[in-house]
């Protein structure tokens, strides 16, 4: 499991590892019950510090998207992929169309780009 983080991002770090770990559930690169690397070892790997780290998994946890075993670790949720990480997609995609719309953007524009998006060509 390989995160990327930009450091000169205004989005925060813990949000990028929040989001990255979201994602990678989305893609099915990690599923149910798959063990999280540990705090430490994330920490090390990314040259973040550890409370950063902390307050990732603790808003993924407070999601439902994640779940902690004492002494072993953080586990991905069982409802971790369809419901809170889609939910959650579909609440942002919601407000983004709206924003578009409330700013001129017709209706059709915005379905040409959803289109777009799901048949490969994100560019559009």
């Amino acid at each position: 499991m390989n995160f990327f983080l930009d450091f000169h991002s205004r989005t925060p770090i813990y949000e990028q590892i929040k989001e990255q770990i979201t994602s990678l559930i989305g893609q099915g690169v990690i599923k149910a019950d798959d063990q999280l690397p540990s705090l430490r070892q994330l920490s090390s790997e990314l040259s973040v510090n550890i409370n950063t780290i902390k307050r990732a998994f603790s808003d993924l946890e407070s999601q439902g998207i994640i779940y902690s075993v004492a002494g072993k670790g953080s586990f991905i949720s069982g409802n971790a992929h369809r419901g809170v990480i889609v939910d959650d997609a579909l609440e942002e995609a919601k407000s983004a169309i709206s924003k578009a719309k409330s700013m001129g953007a017709e209706k059709s524009e915005i379905i040409i780009m959803v289109n777009s998006i799901y048949e490969g060509d994100e560019n559009t």
